[in-house]
């Protein structure tokens, strides 16, 4: 297997979690420090009381809220647990007529294969996680929201959905008249995640078990050389390797 990574993309993201998280603590801090030192320093008297929760209340929404950001960037592009890890390690021996694309054009996760086009759906929530009448759910309270490190789960089969439309439209926009199967995978990177999954329209397994289902019998069926040259080209997906030009 081939990995492309855009890796200005990688750059400029971790440097906005990196940055991020400092910030977060940095008002924090500060808003810690107003309430220790804001009677001496003489802005906490009787007559400001309002005022001053006022401020404090927006300084410890902004520090969360900055830090929720650089929780983000920081699972996609700092944790020993992100998502691109997970996928080099478990389609590590996949061969080099698969390319996995990491943070390209037009979606985050994707792999070019020999038969089409598969957008990788990552969650990399712990826990126990439901998919039942159409439904994602997860139990999460305020407090995990805000103090824990997963991010909400939101909706991985309305995000599938929009990828698949987004590596179509990304396809037509080269070559008009081209068709190519394209489909999704919603992947639980979490060795700790509990999945409590009803039949779903868009598969849902753990990173462990992606590379057999790949190989299995849900297998695409290998186009001709010369799509796959125009998939590659159209997703700046790298070239068929020697060998396989014809």
């Amino acid at each position: 297997m081939r990995i492309s990574v855009d890796e200005k993309k990688v750059k400029r993201n971790r440097l906005i979690g990196r940055y991020a998280l400092i910030g977060s603590l940095v008002i924090l801090m500060g808003g810690l420090a107003l309430t220790l030192f804001g009677q001496q320093i003489g802005l906490l008297s009787p007559d400001n009381t309002s005022l001053f929760f006022a401020v404090y209340m927006v300084i410890l929404v902004a520090g969360f809220s900055v830090s929720r950001i650089g929780m983000f960037f920081g699972n996609r592009h700092l944790s020993p647990l992100r998502p691109e890890l997970a996928l080099r390690e478990n389609l590590k021996g996949l061969d080099r007529k698969f390319a996995l694309m990491l943070f390209q054009d037009p979606i985050d996760y994707f792999l070019v294969e020999p038969g089409g086009v598969t957008a990788l759906i990552m969650r990399n929530q712990a826990g126990k996680t439901g998919f039942q009448n159409g439904k994602w759910k997860r139990r999460e309270g305020i407090l995990q929201f805000w103090l824990g490190r997963d991010e909400p789960l939101g909706n991985p089969s309305a995000d599938a959905t929009e990828a698949m439309k987004k590596l179509n439209a990304k396809l037509a926009a080269k070559y008009p008249d081209l068709k190519v199967p394209v489909r999704a995978i919603i992947v639980f990177t979490n060795p700790k995640a509990e999945l409590d999954i009803e039949p779903s329209p868009i598969p849902v397994i753990k990173a462990e078990g992606l590379k057999t289902y790949l190989r299995s019998e849900n297998k695409l069926r290998e186009l001709p050389n010369s799509i796959q040259r125009k998939i590659r080209d159209a997703l700046g997906a790298p070239e068929l390797p020697k060998g396989e030009q014809s």
